[in-house]
């Protein structure tokens, strides 16, 4: 009996699920690492308390906003660009610009991945514990670099697909 291929969630509608989960994921953290600095401030200066480790554990936080982020900005094309060269070339130019750009960067982006999967696996493996009063095992905050390179690596692979998609279009219209 061969399967119904409508019910089945597309690449692309599952990899938006997951890069919106991870962009949801970025700015809970995002609220958790303000709450954490609002607390640490009042509990120094009403109660005279420091804690130790909220500079720490924001640092892991900027972190995994960072690169939980980056595929949810990219998906929603709100990364910075500077294209005051690009803005001049001829729109069939541009064009095959940004696909070679998208592979690039989406080569990059797979390259950068395993090289930090490797890492925190090397981490993990030897017990690397950072050298602060909490020696918080390193892993664990690595851990969210190649996760989000490659939920980012993903979103690029959707744009490279779509910059195939307008170039053939538009030399279909030729």
């Amino acid at each position: 009996m061969e399967k119904n291929r409508s019910t089945a969630p597309s690449f692309q509608s599952v990899l938006n699920r997951l890069t919106f989960m991870s962009g949801s994921a970025a700015g809970w953290v995002i609220f958790a690492m303000m709450t954490l600095v609002t607390v640490a401030v009042f509990s120094r200066q009403l109660f005279g308390y420091s804690m130790v480790f909220y500079d720490e554990y924001s640092a892991y936080m900027m972190v995994f906003c960072v690169f939980l982020g980056g595929a949810y900005t990219l998906q929603q094309d709100g990364h910075v660009r500077v294209d005051f060269v690009v803005i001049r070339l001829q729109p069939r130019t541009r064009k095959i610009f940004r696909l070679i750009t998208s592979i690039f960067s989406f080569v990059y982006g797979l390259v950068m991945t395993w090289q930090t999967a490797k890492l925190v696996l090397y981490y993990k493996e030897v017990g690397q514990r950072a050298l602060s009063i909490m020696e918080t095992p390193t892993w664990i905050p690595a851990i969210a670099v190649p996760v989000g390179l490659l939920i980012l690596s993903l979103q690029m692979a959707v744009c490279i697909l779509q910059d195939i998609r307008a170039f053939s279009q538009d030399s279909a219209a030729r």
